[in-house]
């Protein structure tokens, strides 16, 4: 199960203290506190690391949970481990954008590595995705582009995200769109050859390869990928409102990186292509027609 720092709508079902115990025990023991935090239940797993319940640790006794906190497996390499969380805290100091996930605090150098983040009422794309529910192409096409806008906010600063998936991807009951789990960002132009991580089905062929350095249209493929994803729980719609929104995914998953388009030219193109559709939908009346 991918790593998800939200809690959805519907509660998820969190682990009892007994389950908990369990869990712990099987991975070694987790402090209760970390640095100025107290961790509570454990809110997702999965091989390389944990989400749980965070509050301040001064906090005591209090029904709040505003916080998430990211500790990660022991099986996982500790250098790994440091340098995601030392790219989080780096990233986090020279980008912050409504559609990206903000890090409260964090340390690489305790002997629990950690990362602190807000607790989000919200839902991953992926779960979306496979609940089958299927949603108008102007809310597809809004969707992706907040998580276009986020990542050329950070490729403006010269980073890319380096993981853009569904499961990276969180939606709350108003429609606002938040990308998160940017453990895998880097530095445009350096290399990066821990990339087992990275879903393999959203990657760029030059991300798999592994002998490229780090450039910006690695996210645009990945998020091409995504936009294809969300295409196929798509309602329907005629032809002529579909191959443009169609040459826009083609364009990004270009085999040649070159040939994609930038960020900020994806969200222009996006934000036309929702007027264009809705335009479509729009009758003499004003109201929205069926699709």
């Amino acid at each position: 199960m991918p790593d998800v720092e939200a809690t959805p709508h519907k509660e998820p079902r969190i682990l009892t203290a007994q389950e908990s115990i369990h869990e712990l025990g099987s991975r070694g023991k987790l402090p209760s506190i970390l640095g100025i935090w107290r961790l509570g239940k454990i809110l997702r797993q999965s091989h390389r690391s944990w989400i749980s319940l965070g509050q301040p640790a001064d906090a005591i006794d209090s029904p709040k949970w505003d916080y998430v906190i990211k500790t990660f497996s022991p099986s996982m390499n500790p250098w790994e481990v440091k340098r995601q969380v030392s790219q989080v805290t780096a990233l986090s100091k020279v980008v912050a954008h409504p559609n990206l996930v903000s890090t409260v605090d964090a340390s690489a150098t305790a002997s629990t590595p950690y990362l602190v983040m807000p607790r989000l009422e919200a839902i991953s794309m992926e779960q979306m995705l496979l609940s089958g529910e299927t949603k108008p192409l102007a809310i597809t096409l809004w969707i992706t582009r907040q998580v276009a806008e986020a990542l050329d906010a950070i490729h403006q600063t010269g980073w890319i995200h380096g993981n853009v998936t569904p499961s990276h991807i969180l939606l709350s009951s108003n429609g606002h769109t938040t990308l998160i789990d940017v453990g895998m960002s880097q530095k445009i132009h350096t290399f990066n050859p821990q990339n087992d991580a990275i879903d393999r089905r959203f990657a760029s062929p030059e991300s798999l390869s592994g002998n490229l350095a780090a450039i910006a249209a690695m996210d645009i493929f990945s998020l091409g990928r995504v936009l294809w994803q969300w295409l196929t729980v798509t309602i329907p719609e005629n032809r002529a409102i579909l191959e443009p929104v169609v040459d826009l995914v083609e364009a990004m998953v270009s085999l040649e990186p070159n040939e994609r388009p930038e960020a900020a030219s994806v969200v222009k193109e996006l934000k036309q292509l929702e007027f264009f559709v809705l335009g479509k939908h729009i009758g003499p009346s004003g109201c929205l027609q069926a699709a």
